[in-house]
């Protein structure tokens, strides 16, 4: 019974401890005063002008959205502007959509393989709206290869300065820790059990 009561307080102080990290971290984020807009995709990319982490293949749909903020706060009922250059310059998709109750737009496309003859090529994507008069924007590049190989995908990153974000790595890892923590109290219990 103690052992359970331990593992409980270590779950519990990692759960506490987890919501201070975070809260520290977005309320870091959102230090910027007035209007703010942070463009990513379901890859990840939050932060200014910061590149997708991820290598994207010609097929794949990719989610785009972009978080209108002012002096921290999400807005509601903004217009945002999407735009995705091919990398002649020429658009791919030009979007007006409105932001949502937690002050996020959002549209997707697909890159086929009749959109750009060259494969890798480093595309650019554009989010902009303009509140009171204000025009704020936040890109995000996003490398696309060939059609995704048969047999799977290799781990390893041609690139080794992928940016990133620092505060999904550290929520991966405190994730993870409470996942161990989870585990081992689970195995606790049942080992008190099976004594019993």
């Amino acid at each position: 019974m103690k052992a359970s009561w331990q593992a409980l307080t270590i779950v519990f102080l990692f759960f506490i401890l987890s919501v201070c990290v975070l809260s520290y971290l977005s309320t870091s984020a959102e230090g910027a005063t007035g209007w703010q807009i942070d463009l990513f995709c379901q890859y990840g990319g939050l932060g200014k002008n910061v590149e997708c982490p991820a290598l994207i293949y010609v097929g794949a749909r990719i989610i785009l959205f972009a978080s209108v903020t002012y002096n921290g706060l999400p807005v509601q009922s903004i217009l945002v502007a999407f735009q995705v250059d091919k990398p002649n310059g020429s658009q791919l998709l030009i979007a007006v959509q409105q932001t949502n109750a937690s002050g996020i737009a959002t549209t997707s496309f697909t890159i086929t393989a009749n959109s750009y003859p060259i494969f890798p090529s480093t595309w650019n994507s554009t989010a902009t709206t303009s509140p009171a008069q204000k025009t704020v924007s936040d890109s995000m590049l996003f490398q696309i290869l060939p059609l995704r190989p048969v047999g799977g995908l290799s781990l390893t990153t041609p690139n080794s300065t992928v940016n990133l974000d620092t505060r999904a790595m550290i929520a991966e890892v405190l994730i993870a820790s409470g996942l161990i923590v989870s585990a081992k109290f689970r195995k606790d219990q049942n080992r008190h059990i099976n004594i019993s």
